[in-house]
């Protein structure tokens, strides 16, 4: 296709208009191409409404559907949104209750979630899952020797940075002057007296880094996490597949990129055991010859992740959105119906009956 060079927004509409697309108010049209990304609201979604791809045609549509169809997915990512931040807050809260049921029950024990001695052994990491993928990076972050590099629990200057790069945080508050810090854990430079529990610390993380901390927790640690979870010491693994995947999709919506065009990275692999507990589809299949695995499988659509985030917190109100977006296009649309199915092919959903049981 080549590149394209930059189009004045009046040339943009003029194009559109080319190929049948109906733009009853030009004033209108400009003020939509000022406030919103070409690339986002047309080139994202254009696949759902063209009747004929070479050359480009649209057939009783209008830039007005494009619109509203838009803003529809955008309330549909608001809500698959407030499913992610609800699993976020509750894998902070269990991580940071059992943590510190088993190393923080006395005042001096406050700052053992920075001794690293409270964490799986480097040697765990030796033939572990992914460890040449995904999953690479985490384990040399835990391995690394060099303060910068390692992870942020672990690096010298993280109390000092918690408590004076956070305004919530305040080191009067966290004084206490029977506090002494023990061997191996981290202290405030200004003040020796001063430890912020971790149930307070844990809420500064990024998703990414709370990652980090499902790979590094002792096993029983972890297990009382998945148990809270619904699952077992056996699935950590699949968890953190899991964790891939709500990441990915995360920042997909953060970033204000496309819902519907949601895939992960093919870099992000998943294990057979992963895509097999919830029956998923990736892109790419993993396979194994001579006994030997060659290749994982990877990249996943949006019902897929969808099915997943299910599992863990509930997507009834995403479902409900998605709903309301199909009335809508069965509204105003006179082939609504082709257009549904484009979209519910664009997720990867088998059905629209499958994606109703989501619920």
């Amino acid at each position: 296709m080549g590149i394209k060079p930059s189009k004045r927004r009046q040339k943009l509409i003029d194009n559109l208009e080319s190929r049948a697309l109906s733009v009853p108010d030009n004033q209108k049209a400009l003020q939509l191409l000022t406030n919103l990304n070409y690339f986002q609201v047309i080139n994202g979604l254009e696949n759902i409404f063209l009747t004929k791809n070479n050359p480009k045609e649209f057939n009783e549509v209008a830039i007005s559907d494009f619109e509203r169809l838009y803003y529809d997915s955008k309330k549909i990512a608001t809500e698959i949104s407030r499913s992610l931040d609800d699993f976020e807050e509750r894998l902070k809260g269990s991580i940071s209750y059992h943590f510190s049921q088993a190393y923080c029950q006395n005042i001096n024990d406050t700052m053992q979630y920075t001794n690293k001695n409270n964490y799986r052994g480097a040697d765990e990491f030796i033939g572990y899952p992914l460890n040449s993928e995904q999953y690479a990076k985490i384990i040399q972050t835990f391995e690394a020797t060099e303060s910068k590099n390692k992870f942020l629990f672990f690096q010298p200057w993280f109390l000092t940075n918690l408590v004076e790069k956070n305004d919530h945080i305040d080191e009067n508050f966290y004084r206490d002057a029977q506090y002494t810090a023990p061997n191996n854990v981290l202290y405030y430079i200004n003040d020796s007296q001063v430890a912020v529990p971790l149930w307070v610390a844990i809420e500064t993380l990024t998703f990414g880094s709370l990652i980090y901390l499902c790979h590094y927790l002792k096993d029983d640690d972890m297990s009382n996490v998945l148990n809270d979870f619904g699952l077992t010491a056996n699935d950590r693994m699949i968890f953190l597949n899991v964790l891939d995947v709500l990441k990915e999709l995360r920042n997909h919506i953060a970033h204000g990129k496309l819902l519907f065009r949601f895939q992960t990275p093919a870099y992000i692999k998943f294990t057979n055991d992963f895509v097999n507990r919830f029956q998923l589809n990736p892109r790419t299949r993993g396979t194994i010859s001579t006994n030997r695995r060659v290749s994982y499988a990877s990249e996943i659509y949006l019902y897929d992740a969808l099915k997943i985030l299910n599992n863990f917190d509930s997507t009834k109100n995403t479902v409900r959105q998605f709903k309301k977006m199909f009335y809508h296009n069965m509204k105003s649309m006179k082939s609504a119906e082709i257009y549904n199915d484009r979209i519910i092919k664009m997720i990867g959903a088998p059905s629209y009956r499958h994606l109703k049981d989501l619920t």
